[in-house]
């Protein structure tokens, strides 16, 4: 029997959907591709001397990408212009920009740029070289950048060579020779000629390979000649620093509440900026309706001392929704020099559209409002801490009267002595300093209409009850230092290498009291200049970052426990001895200041 057309096309629909089905049940794929991409051919080949042109090619076994070429691609000695660097299906090109030196050897880091297509796998330290004359230099230099203060390595930084000796080259010249470290700090300058070099570590946000002011570096004293890579011991180590030259520029006014604004810098101010309110500049407002403001401004400076806030207090200062001054202050110029200037500064406050309900319930809030004071009283107040009242409002009136302070004697409260401190210029904090007692408990009442803010408004009466921790509920650190030195300082950090409490080393054993039992580490440093803080290197000055010496473990430490050890900073090399637990490589691509 004939089967129609129609029935041949179902039987054959049906077959090759069958078919699909049964590869379906089969093993799907195969295993993850992990094998980088791999050089075929060189074109010219790798180490070719008396390179002419502007080109190479690079075959590969399988489709390649490229990964951020500007930052994983090298070439040594550097150009100002980069070669362009492409890849089209297996095949990778360079072209140079910019002429090539004559009689010099190049040599082209592709770091991780190049990846395989599919699964992008990069193929790991690939270099190729070659030389415009007769000879592929190969000496080398190697070792490691470690951060001077944590001494975590530090990755993706500029090391170069100068072949020139004076100092100026560091910020006149291009480097001779360079490289850039790995995600271990480790760096290794290739295909050097025979000579003697200055050695540094830059971090080069320009990418003009000069030293910038406030660009991040590190230097060697020594003079150093390279060796055969085989020869090499990377004993090399550079302490990268961030100098302490900041710049000091004025950044923004913001006013985003109508009873104050803020006058921001981008550092501390050593001293505060001269501010005079001024008509506004080129304003409708007739002069004659302006008023003088300062009357009304109670300043604030903020503990890092780089914003400045203004808070007004009379009604027609908040009503002017523009307020202009003339802000006398310090920056910095190009090379960090201090100036004086003048700019005129506009605060200015725009009332957000509100819907008719809305604006008259935040009405009748701020017509109810009433001053709250916070506290850090609790239930496990620490033995060493100060019992502190705050406000969101500067404080115009708080007597002392208006406070008691009550010490709980089985259930009775026993009235105690203290004293009353502002904390800050803007009396937003306050200070009640008395002798706290272990276990003890506390309470301090606050009287009705105690505290009047400089709005006129008044606290409700109100209390703090606070009981103190067991000395049991502590333990201490005893630390010895092995050889003493009197320029030792000690810190204490946690698990995340941030430093808890800092003392200066004694002969007799440095005291850690009143820690909670949790894991600590140890650092130390020589204040060289015994100004009581680690200090960073200098380069205008040739001065080094002070030395810094990890304690080798943890404490781990429990209630009512006192440990001693003792440190013997010089036995361990600084740079192996920090704990693995808090030890990480940091990048040096930090952002420049300003």
């Amino acid at each position: 029997m004939r089967l129609k057309s129609f029935d041949i096309v179902l039987c054959l629909v049906a077959m090759a959907l069958a078919s699909c089905a049964n590869r379906g049940l089969g093993p799907q794929g195969g295993p993850k591709d992990s094998i980088p991409p791999v050089v075929v051919k060189e074109t010219p080949a790798n180490g070719t001397l008396h390179f002419e042109g502007n080109r190479l090619e690079v075959q590969f076994d399988e489709y390649i990408s490229l990964d951020n070429v500007s930052d994983n691609v090298l070439v040594s000695p550097p150009q100002q212009t980069p070669p362009e660097v492409k890849a089209i299906g297996k095949k990778l090109t360079l072209a140079f920009q910019q002429p090539l030196l004559d009689s010099t050897t190049y040599t082209i880091d592709f770091g991780a740029s190049i990846c395989d297509f599919t699964e992008h796998n990069p193929l790991p330290n690939y270099a190729y070289a070659f030389s415009t004359g007769d000879v592929i230099d190969s000496l080398s230099l190697s070792g490691n950048v470690y951060d001077a203060a944590s001494l975590n390595p530090v990755s993706g930084v500029l090391v170069g060579v100068h072949a020139n000796l004076h100092d100026s080259a560091f910020s006149t010249l291009p480097f001779t020779r360079i490289a850039r470290t790995d995600t271990l700090g480790h760096f290794q300058v290739k295909n050097m000629r025979a000579g003697t070099y200055r050695l540094y570590a830059l971090q080069d946000v320009s990418r003009d390979y000069l030293y910038q002011p406030g660009e991040g570096l590190a230097f060697m004293d020594t003079l150093f000649a390279p060796v055969l890579p085989d020869s090499m011991a990377d004993t090399l180590s550079l302490f990268f620093f961030q100098e302490e030259k900041k710049r000091l520029y004025f950044q923004r006014a913001q006013r985003k509440e109508a009873h104050r604004f803020s006058l921001v810098f981008s550092a501390p101010q050593d001293s505060l900026p001269s501010v005079r309110p001024i008509p506004v500049p080129d304003s409708s407002v007739i002069v004659s309706e302006w008023e003088d403001w300062s009357p009304y401004a109670l300043w604030q400076v903020s503990p890092s001392r780089d914003t400045l806030t203004c808070w007004l207090t009379d009604s027609v200062a908040i009503r002017q929704d523009s307020l202009a001054m003339a802000l006398t202050y310090f920056r910095t110029d190009s090379l960090y020099r201090l100036e004086l200037v003048c700019d005129t500064v506009l605060a200015v406050w725009r009332e957000p559209n509100l819907s008719p309900k809305v604006r008259e319930n935040q009405q009748k809030k701020a017509r109810e409002r009433r001053l709250t004071l916070a506290s850090n009283a609790s239930s496990s107040f620490e033995v060493f801490d100060t019992l502190r009242l705050t406000s969101a409002f500067p404080i115009a009136s708080f007597p002392d009267t208006s406070l008691r302070l009550f010490h709980k004697v089985d259930t009775v409260y026993q009235p105690m002595r203290f004293t009353f401190l502002p904390l800050d210029s803007a009396h937003l904090s306050f200070a009640v300093i008395f002798p706290v007692e272990p276990e003890e408990q506390y309470e301090l009442r606050v009287d009705s209409a105690a505290a009047c803010d400089i709005y006129g408004v008044t606290s409700q009466a109100t209390k703090f009850q606070l009981k103190v921790k067991s000395m049991d509920e502590y333990a201490t650190i005893k630390m010895f230092v092995e050889p003493f030195d009197v320029q030792a300082r000690l810190q204490l950090l946690n698990e995340k290498d941030e430093v808890v409490t800092e003392l200066p080393a004694t002969e007799s054993g440095t005291l850690f009291p009143h820690l909670a039992p949790v894991t600590y580490y140890m650092r130390l440093y020589l204040d060289l200049n015994g100004d009581g803080r680690f200090t960073t290197g200098d380069w205008a000055t040739h001065r080094q970052p002070e030395p810094v010496y990890y304690f080798p473990s943890a404490f781990t430490l429990k209630a009512n426990w006192d440990f001693e050890e003792t440190f013997r900073y010089l036995s361990l090399p600084a740079i192996t001895s920090k704990p693995q637990a808090i030890r990480k490589a940091i990048t040096g691509e930090i952002k420049k200041q300003k």
